[in-house]
């Protein structure tokens, strides 16, 4: 499996970390996050706060990294 730019596999997750210059610009982040999950009916665990913005994918349902991991993984990609 070849993981999107970006991404690495830590504990059978897909993580990507992003930094931002404040609090709100994260927040917006995370709302754009959001609409792509809600399209792809496939959420994201989503932590963030002042300046930073961290994303952990894995199937649930699968207890494992999935196609939909990826292209969700892409999608986000494709927001920067």
């Amino acid at each position: 499996m070849s993981l999107p730019e970006g991404w690495e596999e830590i504990d059978g997750r897909l993580m990507h970390e992003v930094a931002f210059e404040n609090f709100q610009e994260a927040k917006s982040f995370v709302d754009e996050i959001s609409a792509i999950c809600e399209e792809q009916a496939h959420h994201a665990d989503i932590h963030f706060g002042w300046g930073y913005v961290v994303i952990e994918l894995m199937t649930h349902d699968e207890q494992a990294i999935t196609e939909k991991d990826l292209r969700l993984a892409e999608a986000i990609n494709a927001l920067r």
